[in-house]
């Protein structure tokens, strides 16, 4: 499951009762009432007070010399052909070509400490994490953290501007997490996953040897490749239990030795106090099938202490993964929400209205740096839970194909969408629908339902509770970035063929005509394999009163095992890193010995609005397709 809010998450799945008679209607009408609801408006989360004596971490990143250059060079180092393919630069090699020098940086740490704070400066010469109690963030910035705005001064957040060193103050491009404690930094409590939260019986699972078997992994290992030597990283918002992963390994028959897995906690804002997750469900599922597809690789989870993924903690959770350059792979299963809601935080003037600009600048690193960075593209399908509006306590929310998470759909990074595989299925929750067959391999959505629905369309509560117990590929359109180098001319891109499967206020639709259309922007997601949407995952994760061995599912099990591959090819005696995968892969998606397959049909073929695309290489739903990882490691360079 993809994750962007990790507190208690809105449970839409309802009883399913008649709706003839006067006692039944009434039951009826409050289920009705109740899931309408919750697709149409969310309480908000607002942050904990900060107070003075607490500590706290904000950001203040420096205006890199030449932008343009930075990407221009960071595809360039990883696009086959180029005179400085493979030529990676070091953290500070970035900083000596594209950041602030030793003596600003060191000056910005020198004057920070005499106020009483204290600077961990990235060797990009970009970002400095400033760390330090409230009050004497308030005294140098003039502001009362609770109350922080933005303003067009870059180091003003308050009535008033603060009086820093000329030569400082014009070296900042902006400053990360000054509104984060402010009461207006709300987050819908939205369950914009909408999959079902049942705990699974572990019969029939996928597990590692259905992975390696379906996208042929398998001569990789015969060939002695095992990770060995190689690094996978992973962001997390939530802590990690060891020996449940340790267990897990064992079982797959991946090394145990202790040293393979290490947490490390990184600079963090801690948006809500006392949610902090001790044993995530979600951490274990990555770190579990990132060390078990490269069987001998480190594991390393890199740990925001803070449940929300806040922009500020993202950033601090990647520019520490690049600045200590150990991984050659990282996965990242969390999310910062649809666009929609960081749009209001900059309205209401508590994020830096150069958010995207920094996450590009920060994600790009990890590119120039020859790193393979993966992320999830979402579990709702093409329609996500976008934000409308707020009325008092609520978000307003609504159902968009049109709203995209800035880091599934960033153009520096490989999103990974999800499938459902060939396979014969029992499906008892949250609908019993008995034997269900999927002929072949289809992306991953819930319309292989719609018939059993339609059947049922008279009972609405029973068509009410489907609809939340199933999810879909996240893919589409984001209008975030023009459509990217990479992508450009390659067919599929920028064309689509789709279906309206599903309404605005989450009821299925039946019966609807084809579509075809051209839309721009970034495509998402890259590549994908199965997301264990229907029999799960199997997963190790000991709870007190429970069956240790249970299932998890989402577009998020397939960013960890692509990492994990990555590792895995990674490890051949004499082979480079891979690289920021996007800038060679649509390429080889366009020669006749492909590693990818992409899934082309209309129809039994969508992740809840776009179909596959027929003689193409991309579909919005699927990206280009399953990965053939034998093949892949052959052909990549």
């Amino acid at each position: 499951m993809k994750s962007w809010v990790q507190f208690a998450v809105l449970c839409m799945s309802v009883s399913a009762v008649g709706i003839g008679g006067r006692s039944a209607h009434a039951k009826g009408t409050q289920v009705i009432s109740k899931v309408y609801g919750a697709v149409t408006s969310a309480p908000l989360l607002k942050p904990s007070p900060v107070k003075s004596s607490s500590s706290t971490t904000i950001d203040i990143v420096l205006k890199p010399t030449n932008t343009q250059e930075l990407y221009k060079q960071a595809m360039a180092v990883n696009t086959p052909g180029d005179s400085q393919f493979r030529n990676y630069l070091t953290p500070s090699g970035i900083r000596n070509a594209y950041g602030q020098s030793k003596s600003v940086t060191n000056s910005w740490k020198a004057y920070l400490s005499k106020h009483h704070l204290s600077t961990f400066v990235y060797d990009n010469g970009i970002i400095l994490s400033v760390s330090g109690k409230a009050k004497y963030i308030d005294k140098l910035f003039k502001v009362d953290m609770n109350h922080a705005t933005y303003h067009s001064n870059p180091l003003q957040f308050g009535k008033s501007a603060p009086r820093f060193p000329a030569q400082l103050q014009k070296s900042v491009y902006t400053v990360l997490g000054m509104g984060d404690h402010n009461r207006k930094f709300v987050i819908p409590d939205a369950d914009v996953q909408m999959i079902d939260k049942t705990k699974r019986v572990p019969n029939n699972m996928y597990d590692l040897q259905s992975f390696a078997k379906d996208y042929n992994a398998k001569p990789l290992y015969q060939q002695g490749l095992t990770g060995k030597g190689q690094t996978v990283g992973i962001i997390a918002f939530g802590n990690v239990v060891k020996s449940n992963v340790f267990h897990f390994w064992k079982s797959q028959g991946a090394s145990t030795n202790k040293n393979r897995l290490s947490v490390e906690s990184v600079p963090t804002s801690v948006f809500k106090n006392g949610f902090v997750s001790k044993d995530e469900s979600e951490t274990t599922m990555d770190a579990e099938y990132a060390g078990a597809v490269a069987p001998q690789a480190n594991v390393k989870v890199y740990l925001e202490n803070s449940p929300l993924a806040t922009f500020t903690n993202t950033i601090n959770a990647y520019s520490t993964v690049f600045n200590e350059n150990k991984v050659g792979s990282v996965s990242n299963s969390w999310g910062i929400g649809p666009n929609s809601i960081s749009q209001m935080l900059v309205k209401r003037r508590v994020l830096t209205p150069k958010y995207l600009q920094v996450l590009n600048l920060v994600l790009a690193q990890g590119a120039l740096q020859g790193i393979s960075n993966f992320t999830a593209s979402g579990d709702t399908g093409a329609l996500i839970n976008t934000l409308r509006g707020v009325s008092g306590n609520q978000g307003l929310l609504d159902r968009a194909t049109t709203d995209s998470d800035p880091i599934s759909s960033s153009p520096w990074i490989t999103s990974c969408g999800g499938t459902i595989p060939a396979s014969t299925h029992t499906i008892k929750t949250p609908l019993n629908l008995g034997k269900v067959t999927i002929p072949k391999e289809r992306a991953w959505g819930s319309d292989w339902a719609w018939n059993s629905l339609k059947s049922q369309d008279g009972n609405t509560t029973t068509v009410l509770k489907s609809i939340h117990g199933f999810g879909g590929s996240g893919g589409g359109f984001s209008h975030l970035e023009a459509t990217p180098s990479y992508q450009q001319g390659v067919p599929g891109v920028n064309t689509f063929n789709a279906r309206e499967y599903i309404s605005n206020l989450a009821q299925p639709v039946f019966d609807t005509p084809l579509m075809h259309g051209t839309d721009t922007g970034r495509n998402y997601p890259d590549v994908s394999a199965n997301a264990g949407g229907l029999n799960g995952y199997l997963m190790y994760q000991k709870e007190k009163g429970e069956s240790p061995w249970t299932g998890g599912a989402g577009t998020s099990i397939v960013a960890p095992q692509y990492a994990g591959m990555t590792a895995l090819i990674n490890s051949e005696q004499g082979r480079p890193r891979m690289g920021f995968w996007n800038a060679e892969i649509y390429r080889l998606a366009q020669q006749s010995d492909s590693p990818f397959h992409p899934l082309n049909d209309t129809t039994d073929n969508s992740n809840l609005f776009y179909t596959g695309q027929p003689g193409t290489v991309y579909n919005q739903a699927s990206g280009l397709g399953t990965t053939d990882f034998a093949k892949l490691a052959e052909v990549y360079k």
